[in-house]
């Protein structure tokens, strides 16, 4: 069972890890700080999706580091090394994006963005936002659970194969169903009664607990770790 953080915390969570994003690193100081946001992802989200985005991280570092000096493969080499950059660049903003999307509440959100004193039309914008792609990635996982079902695409590498089949029984119901879910998530949100001009009121109720504590005083002291005495 993850441990659960207060959405402010995730938030400055998010915020740190932008900052992290411009700081200017080395190979192996760059390693450390994204396998402790992996482990991050791991405790708080999700221990299977971080296992699996740090691979992949772990991956084109070690082809920075082995392969890409062993030789030059051309176009190639210069594309996976341009992938790595931009991955590597944002790794530590999607790691903390998982930890928030994943573990939060849309009314969590709601709530802290009242107490901020944020407009409604705002609210609503972040709060379909918000939901707007683990709701693309659960019904891409819906179609890809179909077509296996009806026998289509259960070999590794089929859309490859078959591109075409990919455009035909994917992505175009795909794009379909997306043009969808942003009204019914606008529709949820004022279900929800965003758009009420009176004072609002909630069942949902933030409150730090002594994770959230411990978790921010780990924040500062890896703030000072890599600003002051750079890991």
């Amino acid at each position: 069972m993850n441990l659960r953080l207060d959405i402010r915390t995730k938030i400055l969570l998010l915020l740190l890890a932008n900052v992290f994003m411009f700081k200017k690193m080395s190979i192996y100081e760059h390693l450390i700080l994204a396998t402790i946001f992996s482990l991050i992802v791991f405790i708080f989200f999700n221990q299977y999706r971080a296992l699996r985005i740090y691979a992949i991280y772990l991956l084109f570092t070690l082809y920075e580091l082995f392969l890409a000096k062993v030789g030059s493969l051309g176009f190639i080499d210069n594309l996976v090394l341009f992938s790595s950059l931009l991955f590597k660049t944002v790794y530590f903003p999607i790691c903390a994006g998982m930890v928030l999307v994943g573990s939060s509440k849309v009314s969590e959100l709601i709530t802290f963005l009242r107490k901020i004193k944020l407009s409604n039309s705002v609210i609503i914008v972040l709060a379909v936002v918000f939901r707007f792609f683990p709701v693309m990635l659960a019904d891409y996982s819906m179609i890809k659970n179909s077509l296996k079902i009806k026998g289509v695409g259960n070999s590794p590498f089929y859309y490859f194969r078959h591109p075409l089949k990919f455009m035909e029984y994917v992505f175009v119901p795909y794009v379909i169903i997306s043009t969808n879910i942003a009204n019914e998530l606008s529709i949820s949100c004022l279900c929800r009664g965003i758009e009420h001009k009176g004072k609002a009121s909630s069942i949902q109720v933030l409150k730090f607990k002594i994770t959230d504590y411990l978790f921010m005083i780990f924040l500062v002291k890896l703030v000072v770790f890599v600003f002051i005495f750079k890991i």
